[in-house]
């Protein structure tokens, strides 16, 4: 592959495919390196370190027998990324990774990876979508494998490998291709012999050329098809933009972020002492280092607001009661629902005791749970009665219980079971009815 060529992040199709925000916030992260052919990026059983993203380069998944026999699974290119095992939960590949083709790639490290798809963002759904495409090309290849011929094999693979790569030229010798699609070198020869001789390829060792795509897929099996389509169609899904606009903490770049921001407001001028030069950099770099720190302080600020405004949302509209007793039983925080149920104000919380609103002969259950819950320290249920207030019939409810972290607070969800516990009463009455009807019912 010629050292020549641009090298950038969007020639490969998930980073191409990201959206403005994401795509920003991944590219100081992403890091250009080369590959020589045949370079190992994993042996099988290795952790994942990094996550590549081929941009010139082809990449084999290849496993192994233990005689040492090999074959291809699928291969990688611009269409997506190497480290599918991280996308999918795990930590370690049970293949090796093998560069086809010389060339670049960008790789992000595994942590950065993670922290990305953890947000739930388009990186997750372009990651997973190609998971599926790599599924369809293992699975057509294992058919292919087993059902067509060499010759048909072999023009899958030229194919393939093509629409990862610019132009119609391959680096390839017949001994790897032979490897990577489980036959032997013979065969390869043979069927490439053939493909020459119908003018659809030119082969000189080591480089095979494409002089006639069109002929190639006509003798192609529907495999090549079928990957093609799949991949094709998952692409064009585009993915729906949900994720948080927020930065990503990480030290590692941090200095280099700092460096880009100063060259691009004020590049240092020439002619000052080498001292006072470099002391004025690092007290502007250090600067813009604690502008950035703030910037992400502030975004975890508001996320961490608009999250409390939620839950304190949820808590005050929730149809149960949610009652904080502290340790003499006086009620300390309670939402709206338990406010109507005991028929007290919210704002007066701190002077009612719960044990107040519950029916005397109650008491001394309710006493003993709230005292079983905190010296516990576990999770308990009771149901209890509560006296008829001025504004509210006697109810009967059912109180689930835990203690907080220190043990000096009992926090309580309430719940108005009355028309459940009437209901079973009045279906109770009638089976009582029906039973003495059909006891002293005359028999014949």
């Amino acid at each position: 592959m010629p050292d020549t060529l641009t090298h950038n992040p969007r020639q490969n199709r998930v980073l191409a495919t990201l959206p403005v925000t994401e795509y920003a916030r991944l590219v100081d992260d992403l890091e250009l390196v080369t590959f020589p052919t045949g370079e190992v990026l994993y042996e099988s059983g290795d952790s994942l370190e990094f996550v590549f993203f081929p941009t010139t380069s082809i990449a084999s998944l290849i496993f192994s027998t233990e005689n040492g026999a090999s074959t291809e699974l699928a291969m990688t290119g611009n269409d997506g990324l190497v480290g599918i095992p991280l996308v999918l939960g795990g930590d370690t590949t049970t293949h090796a990774v093998v560069v086809q083709s010389a060339g670049g790639a960008y790789r992000l490290r595994a942590e950065i990876m993670r922290w990305e798809l953890d947000q739930g963002g388009s990186l997750q759904r372009l990651a997973l979508w190609y998971a599926q495409a790599l599924m369809t090309q293992m699975a057509q290849s294992a058919v292919c494998n087993r059902h067509h011929t060499v010759d048909q094999q072999l023009c899958r693979w030229l194919l393939l490998s093509l629409d990862l790569l610019p132009g119609n030229k391959l680096d390839v010798t017949h001994e790897m291709i032979a490897r990577m699609l489980g036959v032997r070198r013979e065969a390869i020869t043979e069927a490439a012999g053939k493909l020459q001789g119908a003018g659809l390829i030119q082969y000189r060792r080591g480089h095979v050329t494409v002089t006639d795509r069109r002929g190639l897929e006509a003798r192609a099996c529907e495999c090549y098809g079928a990957v093609k389509s799949e991949c094709d169609r998952l692409f064009q899904m585009l993915p729906a933009h949900r994720s948080k606009c927020r930065v990503r903490p990480n030290p590692a770049t941090l200095r280099k972020r700092a460096e880009a921001r100063l060259k691009q407001a004020r590049p240092i001028l020439p002619g000052a002492p080498w001292d006072t030069e470099r002391l004025l950099h690092e007290l502007q770099v250090h600067q813009i280092e604690l502008e950035l720190h703030n910037q992400e302080l502030r975004q975890a600020y508001d996320e961490a607001d608009s999250l409390r405004k939620q839950c304190a949302d949820m808590y005050d509209f929730a149809p149960v009661g949610y009652f904080t007793l502290d340790a003499l039983g006086v009620i300390t925080n309670v939402n709206l629902a338990g406010a109507i149920l005991l028929g007290i104000k919210r704002s007066e919380h701190g002077r009612h005791r719960f044990a107040a609103s519950v029916k005397p002969e109650f008491l001394p259950e309710f006493n003993r749970f709230v005292s079983d819950v905190l010296d516990a320290k576990c999770k308990k249920k009771c149901e209890i009665v509560l006296a008829a207030g001025s504004q509210r019939p006697e109810a009967i409810v059912r109180i689930e219980a835990v203690p907080d972290e220190t043990g000096r607070e009992c926090r309580m969800v309430v719940s108005d079971i009355t028309a459940e516990r009437r209901a079973e009463k009045a279906l109770q009455e009638r089976e009582r009815i029906r039973h003495a009807r059909f006891e002293y019912s005359p028999r014949a």
